[in-house]
């Protein structure tokens, strides 16, 4: 039971991953599992061939809109701050 407490902390005081270049990689891994449970849920027949074509195509495309959302967001704070 006290092992319980120490999980319950552990919600408040969040790892800090930061906010670098490098440190927002870590959304790729996470996209992944997403997209992956994701077409699992929603595919009524799992065929490997066919659920991994779908995860990867959803994640493509997730990944593809967050790089246009961040190139839109860096090109308005740009437009702002100059």
């Amino acid at each position: 039971m006290a092992d319980c407490g120490f999980i319950l902390a552990a919600f408040t005081a969040p790892v800090e991953i930061g906010t670098t270049p490098s440190s927002m990689l870590w959304m790729f891994p996470l996209l992944a599992a997403i997209a992956l449970v994701y077409k699992a849920t929603k595919m009524r027949v799992l065929f490997t061939k066919k659920y991994l074509q779908q995860s990867a195509l959803l994640f493509l495309s997730v990944s593809g809109f967050m790089f246009m959302a961040i190139a839109v967001l860096n090109l308005l704070s740009w437009l702002i701050t100059s």
